[in-house]
């Protein structure tokens, strides 16, 4: 990760076990994740509460479509504010 454009997203889809899930040591991992800009999408429970899975492929898709989608939107319309001479 140290050679990643920050400047582009990047996403994390997990999976693993709950007891791993809740652990503190994932919670503060998950924290500095964000704080690099990291996208995180969640593992889902299975097996009742016992594992976490990755989301399916779709579900992975649609929300990288999604952000591409916003950033896109985004840069249009900071585009236009300083096209029009807004600042």
């Amino acid at each position: 990760m140290r050679a990643w454009d920050y400047r582009k997203p990047l996403f994390v889809a997990p999976s693993m076990s709950t007891c791993i899930w809740r652990n503190s040591f994932t919670e503060e991992h998950l924290g500095e994740i964000d704080g690099l800009g990291i996208m995180l999408i969640p593992p889902v429970p299975v097996n009742g509460d016992l594992e976490r899975a990755m989301v399916e492929p779709a579900t992975i898709i649609s929300r990288v479509k999604a952000s591409y989608k916003k950033q896109k939107m985004e840069q249009k319309e900071g585009s236009s504010s300083t096209s029009s001479g807004q600042v």
